[in-house]
């Protein structure tokens, strides 16, 4: 495939971006979303414009979002943490409304790889804070492995991946369980089950933007791609002497009492327990959020 063919592809998703952003119902996601920058890395990525929302002053900080999906996650503490630092919040390789033209592989080590050319290009090499949630939790003790010198602090927000080893899933499991995640009734279940009360807390806009980036090109190949790697697991072993503060809330089911337990006994991993909080503790607890992210930045 040509230069111009990938391109063409990776506009594809530009596009559709720029259409899904006119249909946000949620003010804040409509905020977020108008920071959006579309950044191109070396020769290596084939070309592709990489969606990543920057805004703000002052040291930087990388918000790195969870599982099947997408920048728009970190939508309501966004706007509070950019009135003091650099914000940068990119869709993670083959997630969001990233382009899926940019590799065949969408695994852990190319995720990495695409955070460290991305922070090379924005030329940050120093002082950075990272958040991570859920799955994004891993990503950033991976990331903060492989460059150590550059990373100051580091939240973990219901870190996911934590323990275990990876479990590849073979094709064609992985493109049917693929398929699965992208029922609507599908979508609607798992959005509900991240908060800690759906009933009250889940409607229209939190399902919208739960699954809005479904419609980008090659969406359901990049996410059987990454279940046939085995996703990221066994991350605890990437920890290095790098401040960490862990965040869970009391009601997470998805990563469930015994994963939190597990979490909470580790000393490295500074836990806080969260009351009325479910998997997404920038979602359900923004306020109470930002200010332990910023509280503790400052320290």
């Amino acid at each position: 495939m040509t230069k111009t063919q990938f391109e063409k592809l990776s506009d594809l998703n530009v596009d559709f971006f720029e259409s899904a952003k006119k249909s946000l119902i949620d003010p804040l996601g409509v905020y977020l979303a108008s920071d959006i920058k579309w950044i191109k890395l070396n020769e290596e990525w084939n070309s592709s414009k990489f969606p990543v929302v920057i805004g703000g002053k002052g040291q930087p900080i990388i918000l790195l979002h969870g599982f099947d999906s997408s920048f728009l996650e970190f939508r309501r503490i966004y706007q509070s943490l950019k009135s003091n630092y650099q914000v940068i919040v990119p869709d993670l390789l083959g997630f969001g409304f990233s382009p899926r033209c940019a590799t065949n592989e969408y695994n852990p080590s190319k995720i990495i790889s695409y955070l460290i050319d991305l922070l090379k290009t924005l030329q940050i090499t120093k002082n950075l804070k990272i958040v991570g949630a859920s799955m994004g939790g891993s990503t950033a003790l991976k990331l903060a492995f492989e460059i150590n010198d550059s990373i100051d602090k580091i939240i973990l927000l219901s870190p996911a991946g934590l323990f275990g080893e990876p479990k590849s899933i073979p094709f064609p499991l992985n493109q049917i369980g693929a398929s699965f995640l992208g029922l609507p009734r599908v979508r609607k279940s798992l959005c509900r089950q991240a908060f800690a009360f759906p009933d009250e807390c889940v409607g229209e806009m939190e399902e919208q933007i739960a699954s809005i980036h479904l419609g980008c090109k090659g969406w359901r190949n990049s996410l059987a791609s990454f279940a046939k790697s085995g996703g990221f697991a066994g991350t605890y072993k990437y920890i290095k002497n790098i401040p960490i503060k862990s965040l869970c809330g009391e009601n997470d089911r998805i990563l469930g009492k015994k994963e939190i337990k597990k979490i909470s006994k580790i000393k490295k991993l500074n836990f806080v327990g969260l009351k009325n909080c479910g998997h997404l503790p920038h979602i359900d607890l923004p306020s109470l959020t930002c200010k332990i992210i910023q509280d503790y930045f400052w320290e």
